[in-house]
């Protein structure tokens, strides 16, 4: 009684750094992403924090949300999930062994790379569920052709265990040529049916990532895992046939900052460290936000992006530090005003998009990149 009390009554912190989550935007990607395939059954990625997003958040978002799993990559994320929300999870990376007996085995699936994960779930004896991963050509990870024949003897040993899914990953669906993308289709087809051959009946098949589902039409798939086109991004380039099927998708995520320091610069004066940025006129304004390469703001975008205040661009300037960077300064610009890094709009210059391409990154590459500790609010 007195531990609830005492969070009743703690004062909420405002924060400086905020990410904010557009929940609309969020469920409009998701209501479009089913009429896709509507045949089949969406399972949705939300390991690395939530592709960034805030895996807490995302999981109120989709409290309501009918979906067979949640797909996350750890245990820890598996931990947030069991703890704030009602969905089943399929664990999509590997733990140790010992770990494997802290899940609670009624809402989980298990990937199956290879024979040692299906050892250790052996050795539970309790029935569970299992997801085996084929390799199909991109040789990261998976049951390889060879090794099939094997995993398959092994789980007659083990009845316990249900193949309950056949799973595989596409590595080239995002070029505009899909290498690859025919030939592991066709190695998948061929190694599921071995597994029908021993008698196992999996309810699921799945490979289409979120370029496989904007690309694949073949109803012999009747799951799919998207995660870049969950939270809003295309991830086909313009030059793919099928790049407008990604077009209607929209982003959910906005940053915004605060001024914390306003300075007077003087002619031939620069700033932060090793000034490479000078001041060219009689007196410039600078300001300060608490926003630096250790929240996710990459130092070689140095000099390289803007920053929008009131509706005007105060261009980034000189060094980037590890929780600050620096920017033009405005006339009526005061200390505390809010400032935005990042703008949910596509066109916008701030998108994600843009700023990801300006530091010579990847979208899923910046967007994992901030940090955890930044209060993401769903909006």
């Amino acid at each position: 009684m007195f531990s609830f009390l005492k969070r009743l009554f703690k004062p909420k912190v405002a924060p400086m750094n905020v990410i904010h989550i557009n929940k609309k935007v969020l469920l409009d990607n998701f209501v479009y992403l089913k009429t896709l395939k509507p045949q089949a059954r969406l399972f949705p990625v939300i390991k690395s924090n939530a592709y960034g997003h805030g895996l807490d958040q995302f999981l109120k978002v989709y409290k309501s949300v009918d979906v067979p799993y949640v797909v996350v990559d750890s245990f820890p994320e598996y931990s947030i999930v069991v703890r704030h929300s009602r969905h089943n999870v399929l664990l999509l990376g590997e733990t140790l062994s010992q770990n494997y007996k802290e899940f609670d085995l009624k809402r989980t699936a298990f990937s199956v790379y290879n024979v040692e994960t299906l050892k250790a779930l052996a050795k539970l004896k309790r029935n569970l569920k299992v997801h085996l991963f084929l390799n199909t050509g991109m040789h990261r990870e998976g049951i390889q052709v060879e090794m099939l024949p094997n995993v398959l003897e092994m789980l007659k040993r083990y009845p316990k265990i249900e193949v309950e899914g056949v799973m595989s990953h596409l590595y080239g669906a995002d070029t505009p040529n899909s290498q690859g993308m025919q030939s592991q289709i066709e190695q998948f087809k061929l190694m599921y049916y071995q597994v029908l051959e021993y008698g196992h009946t999996p309810k699921w098949r799945h490979i289409w990532n979120s370029a496989g589902l904007l690309k694949i039409e073949d109803d012999f798939f009747n799951a799919y895992r998207p995660g870049l086109a969950l939270y809003g991004y295309n991830p086909l380039s313009v030059k793919d046939s099928d790049f407008e099927k990604g077009e209607r998708l929209q982003p959910a995520l906005s940053l915004s900052s605060v001024l914390i320091s306003l300075n007077q610069v003087k002619n031939s004066e620069g700033v932060s460290y090793a000034p490479q940025w000078k001041n060219d006129k009689d007196m410039v304004l600078t300001a300060t936000i608490p926003f630096g390469y250790a929240e996710g703001l990459p130092r070689n975008l140095r000099e390289k992006i803007s920053y929008r205040w009131e509706g005007e661009f105060c261009a980034q300037i000189g060094t980037i530090c590890m929780n600050l960077s620096i920017c033009e300064g405005k006339e009526n610009m005061q200390i505390g005003d809010q400032i935005w890094l990042i703008e949910k709009e596509k066109d916008s210059l701030l998108s994600v998009e843009k700023v990801a391409k300006a530091a010579n990154m990847i979208t899923y590459e910046f967007l994992v990149g901030l940090d955890k500790g930044i209060r993401r609010e769903v909006e």
